[in-house]
């Protein structure tokens, strides 16, 4: 009994053996006889005013940008669908072999080329794969692609900014009457798989959208047109970028707040102003220099600088006019701005405690401080109330450019 199962079990893996054998057999005379009288350098249509359906569609794995040289790489599965009628076969003469996988080098291919390469030294976006070829004379190639395009990037909203990014592909030396290219399934949507297509950005969406081409004297040539809307998720840069921006401000505003006078007011401007040339030094490390936009937050750091050495300035030279070993300036203002300070500009900026004391001689401080010793003729309360407008100037600047950048990125995120 043990013998005869033995022998049974021998027969049937001899037969599936031959069985396979068979079938790979069928499978090799069926590309052979299919690739014998073939040329794949021919257009598949037989007549000479034939034209040759072309699908294409593609779906995105992974991107991401050489922000330097403002090009996309796009790592996709692309999917080409088109019909040969030399690669036709009756299935009852092949033992029901419907379908049969060939090398891509073998057969004719559409020729579909990206158009807005970045990369001239490579032109072949496909890898090598092979593609199926049903009964019906139907070809399915769907190799993994790598597309460089040229892509003009927008930091203005960086780091928070949506990038669109159009390829552009087309039958390199086939025109419209040749080869039609249309879109895979009627689909005009780029899928993606997965939303999140690197560490650092994700699509928001993607279309596919088909366009002919009319030369003058030529013929209609179509182009596929794939926009894609990317997002930069990149957390990192809250920490190193936003949030700073956040400490600076506060500390640039606490300035503001305290006396003219007050030497501390002084140090903390000069600290803004460390922390203000350090992050744009740092920035200038990251954001590439052939960008054609600058960032807004950019401009307020760049802003930022400008009010914080204002207020230094108007701190310092307070603090050397009521310095007892530097007289105040003798010469007064000029009659103009002294006029415009005192008037409805005065009330604007809240300059009235300051207007009060114009035209007062000697001693007599702001806050109830006294000064050390009287100063006859000079014009110190004049100029303490120019270096208050000039202050009020800069602080209101400074607010405003604020409110605005934060406006603009809350919009964005």
């Amino acid at each position: 009994m043990v013998w005869q199962l033995v022998v049974m079990a021998a027969l049937t893996a001899a037969t599936s053996v031959f069985a396979g054998d068979t079938v790979w057999k069928k499978e090799d005379k069926l590309r052979e006889d299919l690739l014998k009288n073939y040329s794949k350098h021919s257009l598949p249509h037989r007549t000479v005013n034939g034209t040759t359906t072309a699908y294409f569609g593609f779906q995105v794995m992974a991107v991401w940008f050489e922000e330097g040289k403002e090009i996309l790489n796009v790592n996709a599965w692309s999917r080409m669908v088109w019909h040969d009628p030399h690669l036709v076969w009756d299935t009852k003469q092949y033992d029901g072999i419907n379908v049969l996988h060939v090398h891509y080098q073998t057969i004719w291919k559409p020729e579909i080329y990206l158009y807005n390469n970045a990369d001239l030294s490579s032109v072949n976006h496909f890898s090598g794969t092979k593609a199926l070829v049903y009964s019906t004379g139907e070809v399915l190639w769907v190799p993994p692609s790598l597309f460089k395009a040229l892509c003009p990037l927008d930091y203005t909203y960086w780091p928070y900014e949506t990038q669109t990014c159009d390829l552009f592909f087309g039958a390199w030396t086939y025109n419209g009457w040749q080869v039609d290219l249309q879109l895979y399934h009627n689909q005009s949507s780029v899928l993606a798989g997965n939303n999140k297509l690197s560490r650092s950005w994700m699509m928001v969406s993607g279309k596919i959208q088909k366009h002919v081409i009319q030369y003058k004297d030529m013929p209609p040539y179509s182009l596929l047109q794939v926009s894609l809307v990317l997002t930069r998720t990149s957390p990192s840069f809250t920490s190193t970028v936003v949030l700073p921006a956040c400490v600076i401000s506060v500390l640039t505003l606490v300035q503001f707040v305290l006396p003219l006078r007050e030497p501390r007011r002084l140090t903390l401007g000069c600290m803004s102003l460390l922390l203000t040339l350090l992050l744009l030094l740092y920035l200038a490390t990251i954001i590439p220099p052939t960008a054609t936009s600058l960032p807004i937050i950019v401009k307020f750091y760049g802003q930022t600088l400008v009010v914080v050495v204002v207020s230094v300035c108007v701190s310092a030279s307070l603090l050397r006019l009521t310095d007892s070993r530097h007289p105040a300036s003798t010469a007064p203002p000029p009659t103009l701005l002294k006029t415009i300070l005192t008037g409805p500009l005065g009330t604007i900026l809240f300059l009235q405690r300051y207007t009060d004391k114009v035209g007062l001689s000697g001693g007599g401080g702001e806050d109830g401080e006294v000064l050390e010793e009287a100063r006859p003729a000079s014009y110190l309360h004049e100029w303490i109330l120019v270096a208050a407008a000039v202050d009020r100037l800069a602080a209101l600047t400074f607010v405003a450019t604020f409110v605005i950048t934060l406006i603009a990125y809350v919009s964005r995120v």
